[in-house]
């Protein structure tokens, strides 16, 4: 018999989470595999499907693709875990309708989940996610939708339909960068795997050759040891700091487990914050690459990337937080670059969508084509377009201050806040305080957790924290 299924999954246009044994289970995975094909009956679906290195995620994507090959449907299924990137390079390359994919991204290892890209490769839109969660909401599974369980109630694994999605993607990228100029550098580069799906994929693209690839936490491992969560940045890559320095490399890069954002350590062993890790990027393709095309970013993106746009006479599209509003942005305004503060860029030849591993190439071949160490290379940025110091904080929410800072982001309107006058207000998500010399503030409330997060930019370190801790202070115990 089927589960009392009273807590069905909440699909979220980014996908759905939760924690493995609780609400992550055959059950709601195959639920909203079966939702998704109600809402396209009327197709003859082909879906590629995908996961990574975590708890089930092998055996939760055999067994969707059992159930979809029960539903008449051709499905391509990854014989090994793979980024999520590959996933969305192989719908489009194949001309699928669907990506499917078995991961919870960066979460803890606590948590599994399920992307969905579209046939381009993307996120599914909003309203392909509320089709979903109608649908889902209306949606049961019978006896006879479980034939991916044994009598035992043990997933069964087999093969016949899986394939090698690896090297079509390698194919691709080899046509869109100049890796022979990577190799002749013979630049020494660390990769922290984090024990997720970018195992072996910069040795495969890479290595043999002049490059000397170094890894670690290069073996599977769904607990993520010694990290609080699989995610590349700063206070998690310690190990790889350490190693940059140690072994006197060019380069380090920090993927996160789904491989589809990367942190960047330069030659000194100093991480590189994402938002200037984009304005690397972006100034060696428009000026580098000489690939004029406007860019899309978040309203939480440096001001740095105005200043680039302005000098290369090109548009900065900005949108609401999140890549499910950039990648449709990136291609109304068919953008060359679109990227997020949390470490996602995306290079529209190769995908709209966010791949760590097209972005850490495209950093190589920025420094393979340059004069300058990685760290020379970061600091020449910051003495053409001044230096920038951005940081987030999360203000953690009970009822009363949620229902006090909702307030403050839809009412205020002040012409000055914490001693400084303010230059403009944007609500494009959130609200965003802009100030003299490009310093702002942003103040949003997160919608999956119950928390608010402040973004705030500065020319200086000491102005950045005092800003952090004044805004802080003022939105918690002020009235407003």
């Amino acid at each position: 018999m089927i589960p009392d299924q009273d807590s069905k999954p909440i699909f979220g246009t980014d996908g759905w989470r939760a924690l493995i044994g609780d609400q992550f289970n055959i059950e709601n995975c195959l639920l909203i595999v079966k939702s998704l094909i109600s809402i396209n009956k009327n197709k003859k679906l082909k879906i590629v499907v995908g996961y990574d290195t975590r708890f089930l995620s092998n055996e939760i994507a055999h067994a969707i693709s059992r159930y979809l090959l029960n539903q008449g449907i051709d499905v391509i299924l990854s014989d090994q875990p793979i980024p999520t990137p590959i996933v969305s390079f192989t719908v489009k390359d194949l001309n699928c309708d669907f990506g499917i994919i078995v991961t919870a991204s960066h979460n803890a290892a606590l948590w599994n989940g399920i992307k969905i890209k579209n046939s381009k490769g993307q996120s599914i839109d909003e309203n392909t996610v509320k089709s979903l969660t109608r649908q889902l909401n209306h949606t049961n599974l019978r006896d006879d939708d479980i034939k991916n369980l044994s009598s035992s109630g043990e997933l069964i694994i087999d093969t016949g339909y899986e394939k090698n999605l690896i090297q079509p993607y390698i194919s691709s990228i080899e046509r869109l960068v100049n890796l022979q100029n990577i190799r002749t550098k013979k630049l020494n580069i660390i990769v922290d795997c984090m024990f997720g799906t970018s195992i072996s994929i910069m040795e495969k693209i890479l290595g043999g050759n002049n490059c000397n690839i170094i890894e670690i936490n290069n073996k599977p491992n769904p607990n993520f040891p010694g990290i609080k969560q699989p995610e590349p940045i700063d206070e998690n890559l310690s190990r790889l700091k350490n190693l940059v320095k140690e072994l006197d490399a060019d380069i380090g890069f920090g993927f996160d487990a789904d491989s589809d954002r990367v942190g960047v350590i330069d030659s000194t062993s100093k991480y590189i914050d994402s938002p200037y890790v984009f304005c690397s990027i972006a100034e060696h393709v428009l000026n580098t690459r000489k690939e004029k095309s406007s860019i899309c970013t978040t309203v939480s993106m440096t001001s740095m990337i105005d200043r680039i746009a302005k000098k290369h006479s090109i548009d900065c599209f900005r949108t609401k937080i999140g890549f499910k509003y950039v990648a449709p942005a990136m291609e109304q305004n068919k953008s060359i670059l679109g990227g997020e503060e949390s470490g996602g860029y995306s290079y529209s030849p190769h995908l709209l969508e966010r791949d760590g591993v097209m972005s850490a190439l495209l950093l190589l071949e920025q420094l393979s084509s340059s004069k300058l160490d990685s760290h020379s290379m970061f600091k020449e940025q910051n003495s053409i377009y001044g230096e920038l110091f951005f940081r987030r904080s999360d203000i953690h929410l009970n009822d009363k201050l949620r229902s006090q800072l909702t307030s403050f982001i839809e009412k205020f309107e002040g012409k000055s806040i914490i001693g400084k006058t303010i230059n403009s207000i944007d609500r494009t998500d959130g609200l965003k305080i802009a100030f003299d010399n490009d310093q702002w503030i942003l103040l949003r409330l997160s919608g999956t957790e119950p928390v608010a997060r402040i973004y705030v930019e500065s020319q200086t370190k000491k102005e950045l924290a005092n800003c952090i801790d004044d805004f802080t202070d003022f939105v918690t115990h002020s009235k407003f």
